[in-house]
This record gives C-alpha cells, structure tokens and sequence, in this order.
C-alpha cells in the first residue's frame, strides 16, 4: 500500500470513531430525557393512587 492510500484508511477510521462517538452520545442524552419523563410519569401515577411513589428505577407491579 502506498502512503495516501493508508492516510485515507485513518481518516476514514477516524471519521467513523468520531462519528459513533457523537452517536452514543446523542442517544445517552435521549435516554436520560426518557427516564426523566417515565419518572415524572410514575410519580403522577402514584399521586393519582393516592400510594407513595416507586423508587427510580424500580419495577412497578402491572394489574392484570
């Protein structure tokens, strides 16, 4: 392989580990959204029961 071919061979590397990188993030930053809202949900809920609300992260038994 020449140089120029290898320089492109890391650049194109390093543009999808910068690209994934961003990616992961992005999606942390969602899920941290997400959870904020099931537990602001959860809390209402529980309020609406008139029962004290679930830990954070705890499973909340369904009716069936």
């Amino acid at each position: 392989m020449d140089e120029n071919a290898l320089e492109f061979l890391f650049a194109g590397f390093a543009v999808f580990w910068a690209g994934l990188f961003v990616y992961l993030v992005l999606l942390q930053i969602r899920l941290r959204g997400l959870q904020r809202e099931v537990d602001a949900l959860e809390e209402r809920l529980a309020e609406a029961e008139g029962a004290e609300p679930a830990p954070s992260g705890a499973a909340v038994p369904s009716e069936r």
